[in-house]
Order: structure tokens, then C-alpha cells, then sequence
């Protein structure tokens, strides 16, 4: 049985998820238009306090502040419910699935650790030679709203059901055009996407006293030396460039590599990180045992909280048979 999710309200969460294959979610703005709006209206539906957000044509990295943890499953599911249905909408086809069904969305112990995965999350294009610098990504980013210190980003609200199909999906760079103009005229309305990257500061006793002006000057820092050394590290490799994403083909074959170990918990202090994974894998294993307690029938025993049960097991086999 694989681990299960606990949120903890207070609690600072990175969270991935991918496609199952290929590279699907071309940098144009017509799919920007999209994936923002699948992101809006999760959060009108689940509203998060959302940190940040990156989305690359295969994977992409949220960084969320649990305030009540049954929103976090619900955004995330969301999310990527409606970005796959969009999907399928511009392809033509029905009940295709798009993304893994998993996704990774470990809670951050400390601040050092939560700065260097909100920047890791963030300027992910740039780490992965997409472009040389996040001002040039032409993809789905909070970067932008970042750098402007704007919380609110107004996106349209688009309807599965309106989304045509597309004529070359291996030329989506060709449709790019009528796409924008159809989905931002006035037959759809707006829709704000709230994000607070200050927000990650009240999770931790460290920066708790700090204000929103005095965390975005902590976070500019954090994330101009960041990027700073990506580059540094890139050297003279080139990057794959804005061009050549957005003329990608939405049918481009891709087989992600093996995924890595799921962490339990992200820390930078190694007493910490094995402390709350003791505590975890304790708590797992109450949740092992009320399930089994529950297929033997005594499904009266409380799931452990912080939790989330599943479907309780069907009882008519464990009623004694009788006579009539």
C-alpha cells in the first residue's frame, strides 16, 4: 500500500505532477489561456492559498500553504481534471488520460528548504534549459506576477465544452492566432487567479514576524541568486529557446524518465526529516490497521485523523446467514 496524503493545516506543501507520456501542453498563449483558466477555476471552486505556480509542456510544480487540507486534493484534482479534458477537447478524442495518476506534494520542514523549492519550482524552465532566463519563458508561470508583486491575475473562464477541436495538432503554432482572439472575446468572462508567494512565511517561526514587503525583498534575493547560478552552471549550452517550444507539436512522442523516490517530508536538518517520518510511518501504519479491522466489519472504528479514508469495505458478507 502506498503512502497516504496528510496535509497539515500551518503547513508549507511542494507539489508535482506529470503527464503519462509525450509533451502535450505547448508554450502558446491560446494553451496558456487554458491551463490558467483550469487553475482558476480550481481555486474559485477549492480556494488555496496558492504560492506559486510553473508549468512545463510535460510537469508542473505548485507551491500551496494548507489552510484546509480537504481543498488540497480537490484544487490538485482540479486542476488537473480540467487541463486534461481542454486537452482532449483540441485533439478530438474522449476519456484519453492525460496525467499520472499520482502526484508528489510533500510538506517542507523549514525556511531554508522552502525557499529553495519555491525558487526550484519557479525557475524550473530555466534548470531544464528551456530558456536561458524566466522573463523569457513563454509558458505558464507566477514568475511574472512575482517580479511585479501582484497577487491577482485576471485569466478568462473557459468551458470544456467550448474549447474546438484543433485542425493540425502538429501545427498548433498555426491556430495560435484565432484561438486568442476566440477565447478572449467577450463570450468569456473573467476569472482572477490569487496567488501570495508571502504566504509561505507564516509556516515557519522564522520568518512568521516578517512583513509582505520585508519576505518579497527575502524572496527577490533568494531567487535572483537562484537563477543566477543556473546560469552559471549552464555555461555556453544552448537552451532549447521561445521559437522551438512553441512550434512544438502537440503529438510530439516523449517517455518521461522513471520517476524518483517520493519523499515523505523536504527538510534541511536530517534529525528533523527523520523525526516527522518516524511519526508519519507510525501514523500509516494506525491507518494499515483500522483498514483491516474495517474488512473484518468493525467499520465503527474512527479513521485516524489528518487522514483520508477511503471507501468504507462492503458489509453484506459478514452478516451470518440464516434461515428463513
Amino acid at each position: 500500500m502506498r503512502n497516504r496524503k496528510e496535509f497539515i493545516p500551518g503547513t508549507f506543501i511542494f507539489v508535482t505532477f506529470r503527464t503519462e507520456e509525450g509533451l502535450p501542453f505547448v508554450a502558446l498563449p491560446f494553451m496558456n489561456m487554458l491551463l490558467e483558466s483550469a487553475i482558476a477555476r480550481a481555486q474559485k471552486l477549492y480556494p488555496v492559498v496558492l504560492c506559486g505556480y510553473t508549468f512545463e509542456p510535460n510537469h508542473a510544480h505548485l507551491t500551496i500553504r494548507v489552510t484546509d487540507p480537504e481543498l488540497v486534493p480537490n484544487f490538485i484534482g482540479y486542476v488537473k481534471a480540467e487541463a486534461a479534458h481542454y486537452l482532449n477537447r483540441l485533439l478530438g478524442r474522449k476519456q484519453h488520460s492525460v496525467w499520472a495518476e499520482r502526484y508528489d506534494s510533500p510538506p517542507v520542514l523549514d525556511l531554508a528548504k522552502a525557499l529553495q523549492k519555491f525558487a526550484y519550482g519557479l525557475l524550473n524552465p530555466v534548470k531544464d534549459r528551456l530558456e536561458a532566463e524566466m522573463l523569457e519563458y513563454p509558458g505558464v508561470s507566477s514568475y511574472q506576477l512575482l517580479r511585479e508583486r501582484k497577487e491577482t491575475k485576471l485569466v478568462r473562464d473557459i468551458p470544456r465544452s467550448k474549447v474546438p477541436k484543433l485542425k493540425d495538432p502538429r501545427r498548433p503554432y498555426r491556430e495560435n492566432h484565432r484561438m486568442v482572439e476566440y477565447f478572449g472575446s467577450d463570450e468569456f468572462e473573467e476569472i482572477e487567479i490569487h496567488v501570495d508567494p508571502t504566504a509561505m512565511r507564516l509556516c515557519f517561526e522564522k520568518s512568521r514576524q516578517a512583513t509582505k514587503e520585508e519576505f518579497y525583498d527575502t524572496l527577490y534575493d533568494y531567487i535572483d541568486l537562484a537563477e543566477a547560478g543556473l546560469r552559471k552552471e549552464r555555461g555556453s549550452a544552448p537552451v532549447l529557446g521561445a521559437k522551438r517550444l512553441q512550434q512544438a507539436s502537440i503529438l510530439a512522442t516523449h517517455t518521461p524518465p522513471s520517476n524518483g523516490r517520493r519523499m515523505i517530508c523536504l527538510g534541511s536538518n536530517g534529525e528533523e526529516r527523520a523525526a516527522f517520518i518516524r511519526r508519519f510511518r507510525a501514523l500509516h501504519q494506525r491507518c494499515r490497521e483500522v483498514l483491516e479491522r474495517w474488512r473484518l466489519g468493525y467499520t465503527w472504528e474512527p479513521f485516524p485523523p489528518g487522514m483520508f479514508p477511503p471507501s468504507q469495505p462492503r458489509m453484506a458478507n459478514v452478516v451470518p446467514s440464516f434461515v428463513l
